[in-house]
């Protein structure tokens, strides 16, 4: 490289110091006294030895004298390390930290130098660093190469810096067949012939970005593309699939022109890739910035086989992802412990952009659905802040969870309503223009908020991030009206845990018998001169539950019709919840239930139908869940009869995702009518794509040996990866036992598409999960598909959560001991406390509501 552009680079490096500094201190951190400014990468693989060659030359700056470079490096061998082109260095690899000493013989001066290395490394099959992700077609086999970062396996790909504060360019050039297409961040700048068979293809440099960020995809690909707002947007995908990649092309070129005025800065690169890969990969999709990558499901829409709630999940995975090319890549979090400021953001933006360009949808209102999970994982001992200690790569990849996405998200959202979306969005222009292309932490978004709306921001956001745990807004009415207190909510109210007194400033609307609206910013106690009824949290902005005492619950009964259907979410879920805690009756939340006409909003419905389905899953076989079943039927069949088996003109857009979650759920608590039509619906091949999609969920639950072998056959049968990963999804929610063990033999096998073992066990373990944890979980290390450690405690954490006998609590803590380091047991430990809670529901909350229900059947 030009001694100029070295110099340049060096200055780049004082601005990137700056931000290394206020960082995170964790212990993991590598050293400040190196900073690597561009990294020019040669790759050469071998697709069919699964091996490649590297060569990195690496422009640093020196910031004082070191015999010691240290930087990450991981499954690599390293060939030869030289510094300006002469000085040789040896190399220690610590395999414990992914790291790799480069030591000199005597120090580097301060300045600028190149670092070259020259190393190898193997193409994994498991679907996070560089990887293979191999698929059928009508011609043979067919392999596709790719990367996947985050948060930390760059360093399996080449010897980086691989923390997100540690901004540089890249310059890529690979060595491919002539017939397959390399995809990177950048567009093509340059292709040679390097033999007959192979060509040299570089890509232009990046813009200054983290080393997650970068992506090499290599495979049969195709692309269709178009022009927006001076941005080359593409859909690439396996040859063969542009017709399912139109719909996705479609809602990008929209996303882009939105994100682009919302964000009031202009996507800074020249073209945007979205990548489909063959299969799924860690982590669901990824947003390398300039060639977001897709598990196939969450960017491919087949018109002829796809269902509407298909069609909005792929905007919403769209949708987030191109999100974060802002939020996340142009600005990054400083350190993973502000993780939620790229996924919280992009979690709340996807809802932004589907109301804006999809208002039909409501999906403002099917976000509740998320935030409610999110309120769930908050009340668990394994919860914590949304900023969190993160000193490892293990903790880093845990961080990815609900607290961060969907507490996240509902903890924005509350801001937003608070701020007013107006100042919001201009307070994030602000942001952006602030910190393009550098790192920042949370307090520098909110100190300009705070700046903007002239209101208590920072407190509030502090109050919410910085401690763990969700509010619980408890309501009684003493002779001066209306007083609300601050608790903290737990998943079984006898916790332990509630001596410690925690308060939040919240900002909270209550609506008055009148229909008025008081606005007020609850800082543990307030008394309103108000008499019932009365909704708290009205419009459901705030995050917190709300406890009523039974009468002013009681006189809440009659408005429920009439209530906005986001507070009919609110109050049901908020129901639902406090009675599985024992905070209140749970034949709360079928009240609520009763008292929706058969027309409410289906995104009302949609919820209630969940948590049916949810409280059925606590029960066994026995003639309690016959008598809820039976109930069950008695609520929600009306619902489908008014609502119609089939499609009708003119219907909600959010129609026909009712249908199907009542058509399934009347299938599985066992309405035989149902089942025979989806049979019959299955074997003509009738119905629109929804109604087969409901009718093979049902039939593989349901059925027999005969049954299930002839859908197998199909899967079998199937050349389409997409396809083919939907019957094996199907086949995994069978409920006979024997079948379910079948089922998970073939789960463990080579014959399930690239990717998705892991998540075809956790959707037996759902059902059976003492199967899956005596006959997988102990055997997943030696799986031939090389399943990561992440995704062996996955699937040990999915059974063992859906056990509920407190006998079986010492072999997961023996598991744990034996398998799982200190810092990646969060997850385990909200395992053990979902045994523990599912026994507690089993045997003090059903009782009680199966009494309930006997006392309504003889009404």
């Amino acid at each position: 490289m030009p001694k100029n552009v070295i110099s340049a680079l060096f200055i780049m490096g004082a601005c990137l110091l700056t931000v290394l500094s206020r960082a995170s201190a964790a212990p993991q951190m590598l050293p400040d006294d190196v900073v690597p400014l561009h990294y020019n990468l040669s790759i050469i693989p071998d697709a069919p030895a699964l091996t490649w060659q590297g060569k990195v030359v690496i422009a640093i700056a020196v910031r004082r004298p070191t015999i010691d470079v240290v930087l990450n490096a991981e499954d690599l061998a390293f060939d030869r390390v030289t510094l300006d082109g002469a000085r040789n260095a040896t190399t220690t690899l610590d395999t414990g930290l992914g790291r790799a000493t480069l030591h000199f013989a005597a120090p580097i001066a301060p300045g600028p130098h190149i670092l070259s290395i020259a190393y190898r490394g193997k193409i994994g099959r498991s679907t996070l660093g560089f990887f293979a992700m191999d698929y059928q077609t009508s011609a043979g086999r067919e392999r596709t190469l790719a990367t996947n970062f985050e948060p930390a396996s760059a360093r399996r790909f080449l010897p980086c810096w691989d923390e997100p504060a540690r901004k540089a360019t890249f310059t890529l050039t690979v060595d491919v067949p002539n017939d397959r297409t390399a995809v990177s961040n950048m567009p093509i700048q340059a292709t040679e012939q390097v033999s007959p068979a192979v060509k040299r293809v570089r890509f232009a440099t990046t813009p200054k970005m983290s080393t997650y960020l970068l992506f090499l995809g290599i495979g049969d690909f195709e692309r269709i593309h178009r022009e927006v707002d001076g941005v080359d947007v593409g859909l690439v995908v396996k040859r063969g699939d542009t017709v399912k990649a139109a719909y996705a092309l479609d809602q990008a070129a929209l996303l882009l022109h939105f994100y682009d005025d919302y964000f009031g800065y202009h996507f800074p690169l020249p073209k945007l890739d979205l990548v489909a890969a063959p299969g799924e990969i860690e982590g669901g999709s990824m947003e390398n910035w300039g060639a977001i990558f897709y598990s196939q499901d969450e960017l491919l829409f087949d018109p002829a086989k796809s269902t509407e709630p298909e069609r909005q999940g792929v905007f919403e995975v769209v949708s987030h992802e191109m999100s974060h090319q802002w939020f996340g890549d142009l600005v990054t979090m400083a350190w993973w412990d502000n993780l939620w400021l790229n996924e919280g953001f992009a979690n709340w933006m996807q809802t932004v952009a589907a109301d804006a360009l999809h208002p039909e949808w409501k999906t403002g209102l099917q976000a509740l659905a998320g935030y409610d999970a999110g309120k769930q994982a908050d009340a668990e001992p394994s919860t914590h802040p949304i900023v969190q200690e993160i000193d490892t790569a293990a903790q880093a990849l845990q961080a990815f969870d609900s607290i961060t996405y969907e507490k996240g998200a509902a903890v924005i959202t509350m801001l937003n309503a608070y701020i007013g979306p107006d100042a919001f969005r201009d307070g994030i222009r602000r942001y952006m223009k602030a910190h393009a292309f550098g790192n920042a932490v949370d307090a520098d978004l909110w100190s300009i908020m705070q700046a903007a709306a002239n209101k208590p921001i920072l407190k509030i956001e502090h109050d919410f991030t910085r401690q763990e745990g969700l509010p619980l807004v408890c309501v009684t009415f003493p002779q001066a009206g209306l007083h609300l207190a601050e608790l903290r909510f737990f998943e079984n109210s006898r916790s332990g845990r509630q001596g410690a007194a925690q308060t939040w400033t919240i900002p909270l609307s209550v609506d008055t018998a009148s229909g008025q609206t008081q606005r007020i910013l609850l800082a543990d106690t307030a008394t309103l001169p108000l008499n019932p009824p009365v909704l708290v949290n009205e419009g459901q902005t705030a995050y917190a539950r709300v406890l009523y005492p039974q009468p002013a619950f009681d006189a809440l009964l009659p408005k429920v019709a009439d209530l906005a259907p986001v507070d009919q979410i609110g109050l049901a879920n908020d129901s639902a919840a406090l009675g599985l805690a024992g905070y209140a009756p749970l034949s709360n939340f079928f009240a609520i239930a009763q008292k929706l006409p058969p027309d409410a909003d289906p995104v009302v419905w949609r919820d209630v139908v969940r948590l049916v389905l949810r409280l059925d899953h606590h029960y066994t076989d026995t003639p309690s869940r016959f008598a809820f079943r039976s109930f069950a039927h008695n609520l929600l069949a009306p619902v489908l009869t008014q609502i119609g088996e089939e499609p009708r003109p003119g219907e909600s857009p959010n129609a026909p995702a009712l249908r199907d979650l009542l058509t399934s759920t009347l299938g599985h608590i066992g309405d035989a009518a149902v089942i025979a039509r989806a049979r019959q619906l299955l074997a003509s091949g009738g119905g629109s794509p929804d109604e087969q999609r409901t009718a093979l969920d049902i039939a593989a639950e349901t059925a027999d040996p005969a049954e299930f072998d002839l859908l197998l056959d199909r899967a079998r049968k199937s050349e389409d990866p997409l396809d083919k990963e939907r019957f094996y999804e199907s086949l995994s929610g069978v409920a006979d036992p024997d079948l379910a063990k079948h089922m998970l033999t073939i789960a463990l096998s080579n014959e399930v598409p690239a990717d998705s073992t892991a998540e075809l066990i956790s959707e037996i373990a759902y059902e059976h999960p003492a199967l899956v944890w005596s006959a997988a979980v102990p055997h997943l290390a030696e799986l031939s598909s090389g399943m990561t450690h992440d995704e062996q405690w996955e699937v040990a954490t999915a059974a063992a959560g859906e056990l509920s006998d407190p006998a079986r609590i010492p072999e997961v803590q023996a598991y744990i001991d034996a398998n799982v380091p200190a810092d990646a047991r969060r997850p385990f430990t909200a395992a053990i406390a979902a045994i523990q809670a599912n026994h507690r529901i089993a045997t003090r909350v059903l009782p009680a509501l199966d009494g309930w229900i006997h006392a309504q059947e003889k009404e």
